[in-house]
């Protein structure tokens, strides 16, 4: 046995917050320092890089067993122009579209691997404040989202032809060879694209964020040049990602996860390369006007009060309450000097024991202890010359006349 040590206070939160809204969910630990964000953002984009080379390697090695690749005229004096003409990306192409869609699917990996190591716990607070995927929640933001793209295109459409005064239709845009397996490449990878975004860009960046400033609105507004700047269009365009971005960043702050951001992403990159598949719009377009950044922007703003009104309504979770104090373990330690040993050879992490208790361990190792002995009565030695003991007592000693071993000439009779 030993001696635990006295507990300890219960550790403070960091923070010293009660509540933590999805941006603060970083410092929802109790062993959060603040570089812990930056070691979190090094170690995905580590990850990131490497998943990414893999991929690569991956895809060159499958390029070169491909006996298409090597089809080309060898005598051709063409052949570097030929190489470099193919380089601009075509969205329309499948294998282009594939190698764009993993070269962001990667990210989830990196991300989830990045804060499993570095991040709160649970994980699950990468998705939600409720430590997990709210699919009941995510499956209602999804169909609400649809519901209201689809009457946003189509009256986008509308208007389109209304405005157009030629009889016949615009001639459609460059379709895909195969627009059955692009429609299946775009709902195979576009969700995992769309989730890919928004955990980088709405979960861990505004989580970094969040956890050095306490107010959202940094936590929304810095992470957006990062998100616009990585799409190639004009002013127009890279304002209307902006525009996205914002919303896709107060959804997830005022509904306390990426669900809701998450749908509305997944929606609008599905509807838009689906018509794609069509050749109702162009996959390879990079310029816009003001006209269609207003109309984007009023429906965005649209969309994001009526997902916030949903998740009002359905009272969906919005912050995560502090952690309970860690619990602290016994720890094990020798009695303290100051108290006196009662025997020098105890060992030094026994507890004292009483004298008698030290005397019966010593003799008696197994615990047999020999019963203990009647209670005498009477003292002999208290006996007077010709006196008796009381009838009925234990008699004590040789009776008179008998023989005792000591006695030398008892001894000499013999």
């Amino acid at each position: 046995m030993s001696s635990p040590l006295p507990q300890p206070a219960a550790m403070p939160m960091t923070s010293g917050e009660q509540s933590y809204p999805f941006h603060r969910l970083m410092r929802r630990s109790h062993n959060y320092r603040w570089w812990r964000p930056i070691a979190f953002a090094g170690t995905g984009t580590g990850f990131y890089v490497a998943l990414l080379i893999m991929v690569m390697l991956v895809v060159f090695v499958a390029m070169l067993v491909n006996p298409a690749t090597w089809a080309t005229d060898a005598g051709a004096g063409t052949s570097d122009e030929t190489l470099f003409a193919d380089a601009q990306l075509d969205m329309t192409s499948p294998l282009d579209f594939s190698m764009t869609m993993v070269s962001l699917i990667v990210m989830i990996p990196a991300v989830y691997l990045a804060y499993l190591l570095l991040g709160s716990k649970p994980v699950g607070q990468l998705f939600s404040v409720a430590g997990k995927m709210r699919w009941r929640w995510f499956g209602l933001a999804l169909g609400t989202s649809a519901i209201l793209f689809a009457v946003y295109f189509a009256l986008s459409f509308g208007f389109s032809g209304l405005s157009t005064e030629d009889s016949g239709q615009l001639a459609p845009y460059d379709v895909p060879a195969d627009p059955l397996f692009f429609a299946i490449l775009v709902l195979l990878l576009t969700p995992l694209q769309c989730a890919a975004e928004e955990l980088v860009f709405r979960g861990a960046l505004m989580q970094v964020v969040g956890s050095w400033l306490k107010h959202p609105l940094f936590a929304i507004l810095l992470p957006v040049p990062l998100f616009t700047f990585g799409h190639l269009y004009d002013v127009y365009g890279l304002l209307d990602v902006a525009a996205f971005a914002v919303a896709a960043g107060y959804l997830t702050w005022r509904t306390g996860g990426l669900e809701a951001a998450m749908a509305m992403h997944i929606i609008n990159n599905t509807f838009l390369f689906m018509l794609g598949a069509l050749g109702q719009i162009d996959l390879n377009e990079e310029s816009s006007d003001g006209t269609s950044l207003i109309i984007s922007v009023l429906f965005m703003a649209v969309l994001t009060a009526v997902l916030t009104k949903l998740a009002d309504k359905k009272d969906i979770q919005r912050t995560a309450g502090a952690l309970p104090p860690p619990p602290q373990l016994p720890v094990l330690q020798p009695w303290s000097a100051p108290q006196q040993m009662p025997y020098p050879n105890q060992a030094y992490w026994a507890p004292p024991v009483e004298p008698w208790q030290h005397n019966a361990q010593q003799n008696h190792p197994q615990g047999n202890y020999p019963p203990p002995p009647p209670p005498m009565l009477h003292d002999p030695n208290q006996l007077g010359p010709g006196s008796q003991p009381p009838s009925g007592s234990p008699q004590v000693g040789p009776t008179p006349g008998e023989p005792t071993h000591n006695d030398p000439q008892q001894h000499d009779q013999d």
